[in-house]
């Protein structure tokens, strides 16, 4: 039951918003049951692509050591995890038939459950009118599908073999139409090229398995009516979308990314830039005809291993998709083995998420890292005979009950402190701060100020609570003016605190542009609390240095050109701007470079539309920002366009 419900939960954790850390401590949890187990059998079964999985995890480590950024990297590591923990975990896991006749049924109505919540989205005009269930990518819950898909097939082939055609053959037939259904409304070419190529071997391998006709031409006719009716019902058809390369602007632009991840890749071949930094290390690399995607995702898992890993990551995770494909050829090879059906079912449906991942980010969701390692962990055991691979663990086993507590003790505290860390802070600083309530019935003064200082003389790298204290550090300086101190500047003293505080986030976070902007603004404003031109040569440094991270950063060309302003070169500080204009990649960052210049062009006078329009322009984020899909009013940028034509020709028509 501990097994069990450790599984279902990591899984259903890598859906929510504090699901890294959480997630990362029940895939803990999960492998230190497994490895008690392990203890008292004295036995480690060592599947096929133990090995790779156990040098894949070895690595994520290693990268996360080398890491300039450690704490997004080590959280991103652990939504990478998922799938070597997955494996090797259920390869210790204790009674693994019974904990997996009672996964199977929640798997098998999983995928239906996430196909309803889909297609409601597409009846209801939910975003976009695309699928996505509790995901803002059509192409993410695509390959959700088509991992469902596979396994649904081979229950209903042997169910319809078994019972023949039945009445509680309906509902079987019914989720898988569910998951057609879903699948090609989503209008994934990804995930539709990829189920095209693998259903046949799953069709093939069914038949030979049962010599049941009429079930393999059953589930065609459910797949095709699962295609008619997306096309025909819901409006909804994958070959409306276009193969030319030229043409389509999506593989243009992930042609473009591809190609500037494989530049990261090279230039930093060993270890990478560090796991979840590709986001970070992109505008450096970003090939300016490439403005359609918002750089989160290379969108090709391999080339963004490559970037964040090194070369030996791509490696590794060839390897084992070559070891799954060779997994794929032994179940299909098993003719004598009863269970080798529901194997390649399994293998198929995770080979389907390795397939797709060349096209779009798969592995960077935590859930699919833990289905893809369970599934090809269960397919692996079915097809692989007991006692294959055995480890004596006996040296391990005889250590005293002491020492292994301290291990224990030790091992646990390294891996687990930090994910506890950043899950006080995730519950008791963001948000509506859950974790506050729970945590004041044992401490009745604690305040997000006193949560996130704790954390941050723990874990200085907590970009949570670093962010509590940076906000905290900004407000005291405001309300510093005018108090003094003996002995020196205490408004001075609060400045260098801060900007010190600056310096250490910059520093962890891949010299994070935003963070660098707002120290600007801060050396701008309080200039005068440093010796003669410091703050500004400071703040012009950590602009450029901005620039060069990310060369179409709108905010830091805005902040150039106050601090240009701040210098008394009005000028040159509006041709910044015009320069910056052609030079930003979204029509939003076009719109606020326009605000500033006609802000700088009225000052002294203040006009208040200017901010309102600004405050509109700052609430736009993408999908990827928010979670959730965006929503524009209609003609949104035409209207914003409109105002500021308007008060540029009030401007001109000024004495």
């Amino acid at each position: 039951m501990i097994a069990y419900l450790l599984i279902v939960t990591a899984i259903a954790s890598g859906f929510l918003f504090i699901g890294t850390a959480l997630t990362g401590l029940l895939l803990l949890t999960w492998l230190g049951v497994g490895l008690r187990q392990a203890m008292v059998t004295r036995i480690w079964i060592r599947y096929p692509l133990s090995r790779w999985m156990l040098a894949y995890l070895g690595w994520l480590g290693i990268v996360v050591w080398w890491s300039t950024t450690p704490n997004v990297s080590w959280l991103t590591a652990w939504v990478l995890a998922g799938l070597p923990i997955a494996y090797l975990a259920w390869g210790m896991t204790p009674n693994p038939d019974k904990i997996w006749n009672a996964l199977r049924p929640a798997f098998l109505l999983a995928g239906p459950a996430l196909a309803l919540w889909g297609l409601g989205q597409v009846v209801t005009g939910y975003g976009y009118g695309h699928p996505v269930g509790p995901l803002v990518d059509t192409n993410a819950f695509a390959a959700l599908m088509n991992l469902f898909w596979f396994p649904a097939v081979v229950h209903f082939i042997r169910k319809m073999h078994h019972k023949g055609i039945h009445a509680r053959l309906i509902v079987p037939a019914m989720g898988l139409l569910l998951v057609s259904l879903a699948l090609f409304a989503t209008e994934s070419r990804g995930a539709t090229l990829t189920w095209m190529v693998l259903m046949p071997w799953v069709l093939w391998a069914g038949f030979r398995a049962t010599r049941n006709r009429r079930a393999v031409l059953a589930v065609l006719v459910i797949a095709l009516v699962g295609y008619l009716g997306a096309a025909n019902v819901l409006g909804l058809n994958v070959s409306h979308r276009t193969l030319d390369l030229k043409e389509d602007v999506s593989t243009n632009a992930r042609l473009m990314m591809w190609k500037s991840a494989a530049r990261i890749a090279l230039d930093h071949p060993l270890t990478g830039t560090g796991w979840g930094t590709f986001a970070a290390q992109y505008p450096a690399y970003r090939d300016p005809r490439e403005n359609s995607t918002s750089g989160f995702y290379a969108h090709n898992d391999y080339v963004q291993l490559a970037a964040e890993g090194g070369i030996p990551a791509l490696v590794l995770m060839l390897g084992i998709a070559a070891g799954l494909l060779l997994q794929l050829k032994r179940s299909l090879a098993r003719k004598e083995n009863p269970h080798a059906l529901e194997a390649t079912g399994l293998l198929l449906g995770s080979l389907a998420l390795f397939i797709h991942a060349s096209l779009n980010f798969i592995f960077y969701f935590a859930f699919m890292n833990i289905l893809a390692g369970l599934f090809v962990a269960r397919a692996v055991q079915l097809i692989t005979p007991s006692g294959i691979g055995s480890v004596q663990l006996g040296g391990f086993a005889q250590i005293g009950r002491v020492t292994k507590a301290i291990l224990a003790s030790f091992i646990a505290l390294l891996l687990a402190g930090p994910l506890l860390l950043q899950l006080l802070a995730q519950t008791t600083l963001t948000g509506s701060q859950p974790g506050l309530t729970v945590l004041r019935t044992v401490w009745t003064t604690a305040n997000p100020y006193a949560i996130a200082k704790l954390i941050t003389a723990i874990r200085p790298s907590s970009g949570i609570a670093q962010e509590i204290m940076l906000r905290a550090s900004e407000h005291a300086l405001k309300d510093s003016d005018g108090i003094s101190m003996v002995g020196g500047n205490f408004q001075r003293a609060v400045l260098e605190e801060t900007l010190q505080r600056y310096e250490l986030i910059r520093a962890q976070t891949a010299n994070n542009p935003t963070q660098g902007v707002r120290e600007a603004r801060i050396l701008i404003e309080y200039r005068d609390l440093l010796e003669p031109g410091i703050a500004l040569q400071r703040a012009r440094s950590i602009l450029v240095q901005n620039l060069r991270t990310d060369p179409y950063h709108a905010d830091s060309m805005i902040a150039l050109s106050r601090l240009d302003l701040a210098e008394g070169h009005k000028q040159q500080a509006q041709q910044v701007l015009r320069a910056a204009w052609g030079h930003v990649l979204s029509r939003r960052d076009q719109q606020l470079v326009v605000v500033e210049s006609l802000r700088q062009l009225a000052a002294p006078q203040k006009i208040a539309e200017l901010d309102a329009i600004e405050k509109q322009l700052r609430n736009v984020r993408s999908d990827s920002e928010t979670g959730k899909p965006l929503i524009l009013p209609a003609h949104f940028s035409e209207n914003i366009d409109a105002r500021l034509a308007s008060i540029a020709a009030t401007l001109r028509h000024q004495p």
